[in-house]
């Protein structure tokens, strides 16, 4: 940032920039990102259609052979039955997962003139670096976990913002371990801490918010979210929706639930979520752009320094 530049200004200049690098690659992104996101709600609709069919039929199968009447036989084999969507699902998570340090070293390539002809690179390196990257995500997810208790609701999101260039820093400084990784994050924040912030709620509130909003809107108003919500209705006929609404009705709240807005509801949420799973690139190039000009500050403070002394 230019010692004349405002906070407010460069934040907006790293947000364009970033949406100018999406657009500009976004067939190539949308190409990478496509498994890993589609792949998780392929997983997950594979395992609840099997189940869907399975208990249709296991009343007849059932009166077909014995062996069928014992629980755990039944349990285990709808186990086995829901095994092809699980490991569908695994594996675009973990892809998903190795995308989110991978994104930052193809970010720094396009930021630094390269073109993105070839994501396979960027993900290789990342996948070398496996064990570490599973160490950084243990680490991470218990001081996340720490800081869901509602006591801790504050400090856990000033802790975000501090920790928010891990993985650039991770996935650029190819040497750092898992804690080094952690503690540069905070360093670099530390003096742009208002920045960081800012450039965060931006990117939150336009691709958690308005853009998945926008999205969905367009999905009601085509009938697309009605006409989805079928398949995911029949599954959701299943449940004792009926008791539930007795239930409700005798503790006199006014609510009812009703299968077909369940169903929109999560054809809606399933939107929602690969909206944003596919604009990570875009938060991984904007944090990718932060992160390089304060390192660019830095290095330029610490020659200063080296000069004056």
């Amino acid at each position: 940032m230019k010692k004349n530049e405002s906070v407010f200004s460069n934040v907006m200049k790293i947000f364009f920039s970033g949406i100018k690098i999406y657009f500009l690659n976004f067939n190539k992104f949308f190409k990478y990102m496509a498994f890993p996101v589609l792949g998780q709600i392929i997983g997950i609709s594979i395992i609840f259609t099997a189940a869907y069919f399975f208990t249709l039929k296991v009343e007849t199968i059932t009166r077909l052979s014995p062996i069928f009447d014992n629980i755990l036989f039944v349990f285990i084999l709808l186990l086995v039955i829901a095994l092809p969507g699980f490991f569908i699902f695994c594996k675009a998570f973990w892809d998903y997962l190795i995308s989110m340090l991978a994104l930052n070293s193809m970010a720094s390539n396009i930021i630094e003139g390269a073109t993105l002809d070839d994501t396979s690179i960027h993900v290789d390196m990342a996948r070398r670096r496996s064990f570490s990257y599973i160490l950084l995500l243990l680490i991470l997810s218990i001081i996340y976990s720490i800081g869901s208790f509602p006591l801790f609701w504050v400090i856990f999101a000033i802790a975000a913002v501090y920790l928010c260039l891990v993985f650039q820093v991770f996935a650029l400084e190819e040497d750092s371990s898992p804690i080094d990784a952690i503690s540069l994050s905070i360093s670099f924040v530390k003096y742009n801490f208002g920045r960081t912030l800012f450039l965060l709620i931006l990117l939150f509130i336009s691709t958690y918010w308005i853009i998945p909003a926008i999205i969905s809107w367009g999905f009601e108003a085509g009938n697309l979210a009605g006409f989805l919500s079928y398949p995911a209705e029949q599954f959701i006929k299943l449940l004792p929706l009926s008791d539930v609404n007795n239930t409700l009705s005798s503790y006199h709240i006014p609510l009812k639930l009703e299968s077909y807005e369940i169903a929109k509801s999560v054809v809606l949420s399933v939107v929602s979520f690969a909206v944003i799973g596919f604009t990570l690139p875009l938060r991984s190039i904007c944090c990718t752009i932060l992160y390089k000009q304060i390192y660019a500050q830095n290095y330029a403070g610490k020659i200063a320094v080296e000069e004056t002394e």
